[in-house]
């Protein structure tokens, strides 16, 4: 996340971060939790099939240790994903970061679930651990399980950053709104800050919204319903006219039926946007003049 000046801001940007880091660790545990119930019993499953002659307690051991192990070496994930964020720009330094951060992750979980087998089965199972490979092949093959595992986490946790920015960016929006009347649209990579009462009407295309703000149309990364929002808290009474389609009340210049329930609504700088019979009563509320 960025680093803004103001002191209230970096305060809210601050607990964003705590929480993106909380709901991000919840995540990976209850995901690792999963994982563990799933392959438990998938094993089960197969040793019932293969006839095993193993108790039924054998795979949510196997599987137990290596939970536990991934618990001990969890803290090295959240280090290096509150240290080394993913974000642009540092994209570089974050991948190399990450990479001694997966080697001491990788390095804890693999030691100890081995460790933890070793001293477990001749107390549990009454027999010695096997892993059945060379020392080289069980790294190499952990290794990449782990690495897959670490990838897994820190994109959990890019995601929960993500969400959290969506909300500051949105927040300051609707403060901006409201206090400075001015509307806040991101259009490919730009900003723009617009008036609000310079507002006419908007078109909803797909994840976009085209909107009309004076003689400009701006094709911007919002919806429908989140401009309309930012538009009440500007004080402007936008209102929907049709399920794709939302216009400035005030600048509303005339109501055209054109049958069948259906309307036509014309601007008073000339423009005309559909209005459907669903919305027709809405938008007829405090229009101005029908015909």
């Amino acid at each position: 996340m960025s680093g803004p000046a103001d002191p209230a801001a970096r305060a809210a940007e601050a607990r964003a971060e705590r929480r993106a880091l909380r709901n991000g660790a919840l995540a990976c545990l209850a995901v690792a939790f999963g994982v563990y119930v799933i392959n438990s019993a998938s094993i089960m499953t197969v040793m019932e099939r293969a006839g095993s002659a193993r108790p039924a307690i054998y795979p949510w051991v196997l599987e137990g240790t290596a939970m536990l192990a991934l618990f001990a070496a969890f803290p090295a994930v959240i280090l290096f994903a509150r240290r080394f964020p993913l974000e642009p720009g540092r994209w570089r330094r974050s991948l190399a970061a990450h990479l001694a951060g997966l080697a001491l992750y990788a390095g804890i979980q693999i030691s100890l679930m081995l460790a933890l087998r070793y001293a477990l089965w001749p107390l549990v199972f009454g027999q010695p651990y096997v892993y059945g490979d060379e020392p080289v092949d069980i790294a190499v093959y952990e290794a990449r399980k782990q690495a897959g595992i670490y990838v897994g986490f820190q994109a959990i946790f890019w995601a929960a950053r993500h969400i959290e920015q969506l909300r500051l960016e949105a927040h300051a929006a609707r403060r901006e709104a409201r206090r400075e009347q001015r509307i806040a649209l991101k259009c490919g990579g730009r900003s723009y800050h617009l008036a609000a009462a310079d507002f006419l009407s908007a078109r909803a295309a797909g994840n976009y919204v085209e909107a009309r703000f004076g003689a400009r149309e701006h094709l911007a990364r919002i919806t429908l319903g989140e401009l309309e929002t930012l538009l009440k808290e500007a004080g402007i009474d936008a209102v929907r006219c049709h399920r794709s389609f939302l216009v400035n009340r005030a600048r509303i210049a005339e109501i055209v039926p054109t049958g069948e329930g259906d309307v036509t609504v014309r601007l008073d700088e000339g423009s005309e946007v559909p209005g459907s019979r669903r919305y027709r009563a809405e938008l007829e509320g405090q229009a101005g003049p029908r015909v």
